[in-house]
């Protein structure tokens, strides 16, 4: 008998300018509300599909990358399309997600490519394309501020275009770029990082392009990276396990829990990186990190900008006027604290999914800058501690919680039942 596909439903709450919430219209939303893709009923997401394999936000647009049960994989997006960060055929903006098609990507889909990877900068979008039997492809598309494209010109270009590795060394000693495989791609607001692996001799690698002044790209030598660039990082004896990105620094989680941290330290946002061990997931806001330990309470660690409360406790100011402490979660009536299970960080606001003292249901909490109603409180205040945003007051624990992501200004939350 054929397994029976879930019931999906996205709910996105904040900014909405150009459409980039897809719940078809452009007025931010102070409450958590269904995403609309084009065709399907309104509040379900296409037939067949398994899940969200990732969402990736830009300052306003969004792309989806959707999981069906034929094993197919698609892009979707929605919002702003001016600089071309939806590809070439949606220069407007669109209040719902749309499959987003190209005739590069088409190319190399009638190869046997597949979507696999995708991420944003402010208005710049990549994809990364997988093959069985040939090299991995990274597509840029969108804006080239700062390089953002890694084409290696300063000139905008609204055509997607191939990054090219083909200039990289090491020591002197060139990389093959058929035996790259990309790992993982994350972008901040301006800048982004690649986690490779070259399979011949099973060395991990680090490259990054983009605004590198602040040393965001492992040195300071530079204003822009225009093309892909080694980041200087030994990471042969520990490996990288995940990395997030701020608006101006970069954080790596080792596979054995130690984290190493470069970049701008103007908000003490680097402050402590070295003093923490077994960390599992780590995160940045734009002048922020944070940390989950894997320890008996699955602490969260915070540090950098506390401007909009967005450390989630009180500040503890030390010496050097640096704060860094522990996220404070409320206590239930037995005394014990709530077990963060992962979070998400947007641009200065963060969510975590979260498990009441003894009990395995899944709560969304969230703290931190809520100037469009990012935290669907339906309110626009800030929120200094961490707080249950779903489910929302008045509604009822309406299927699992899947996955969640935020954005610039934006929260998402996917629904299972």
């Amino acid at each position: 008998m054929e397994a029976q596909t879930p019931y999906l439903r996205l709910l996105a709450a904040g900014s909405n300018a150009r459409g980039q919430l897809a719940n078809g219209s452009d007025d931010d939303s102070h409450t958590f509300k269904e995403c609309r893709f084009m065709s399907c009923i309104e509040g379900t997401l296409p037939p067949n599909t398994l899940g969200i394999l990732q969402l990736a936000t830009g300052a306003n647009h969004t792309l989806a990358l959707l999981e069906f049960s034929d094993d197919r994989r698609e892009l979707w997006g929605c919002g702003d399309g001016s600089k071309g960060q939806l590809g070439p055929e949606y220069t407007g903006h669109l209040t719902e997600f749309t499959p987003i098609s190209m005739p590069l990507y088409d190319t190399y889909a009638s190869k046997g490519y597949t979507c696999c990877l995708i991420a944003s900068a402010w208005e710049t979008s990549y994809l990364v394309l997988k093959s069985p039997s040939r090299p991995d492809v990274v597509i840029s598309m969108g804006s080239n501020d700062f390089g953002a494209l890694g084409v290696g010109t300063k000139q905008a270009t609204a055509t997607p275009g191939v990054v090219s590795f083909d200039h990289l060394t090491i020591d002197g000693r060139s990389i093959n770029p058929s035996q790259l495989i990309v790992e993982s791609i994350v972008a901040g607001p301006r800048h982004v990082v690649l986690h490779v692996r070259d399979i011949l001799i099973n060395e991990h690698i680090l490259i990054g392009w983009g605004l590198a002044r602040h040393g965001q790209l492992g040195d300071t030598k530079v204003t822009n990276y225009e093309r892909p660039h080694i980041i200087s990082l030994d990471m042969s004896p520990d490996p990288v396990q995940t990395c997030s990105l701020g608006l101006q620094h970069t954080v790596v989680c080792h596979q054995s829990g130690r984290t190493t941290a470069f970049g701008s330290n103007q908000k003490g946002q680097l402050h402590g990186m070295d003093a923490w061990g077994r960390v599992r997931q780590v995160g940045c806001t734009w002048n922020g990190t944070y940390l989950h330990r894997d320890d008996d309470e699955n602490t969260l660690v915070s540090t950098g900008s506390n401007g909009h409360g967005q450390l989630g406790r009180e500040s503890q100011v030390e010496e050097d006027g640096v704060t860094v402490g522990l996220v404070e979660f409320t206590s239930s009536h037995d005394g014990k604290l709530p077990s963060p299970r992962y979070f998400a960080c947007g641009s200065e606001h963060v969510i975590a999914a979260i498990s009441p003292s003894g009990s395995s249901d899944i709560e969304v909490w969230g703290w931190g800058w809520n100037e469009h109603g990012n935290l669907g409180l339906d309110h626009t205040d800030d929120v200094p501690k961490p707080i249950k945003i779903w489910p929302a007051r008045g509604h009822a624990l309406d299927g699992r919680i899947a996955r969640l992501w935020a954005g610039n200004g934006t929260s998402w939350i996917l629904l299972q039942t």
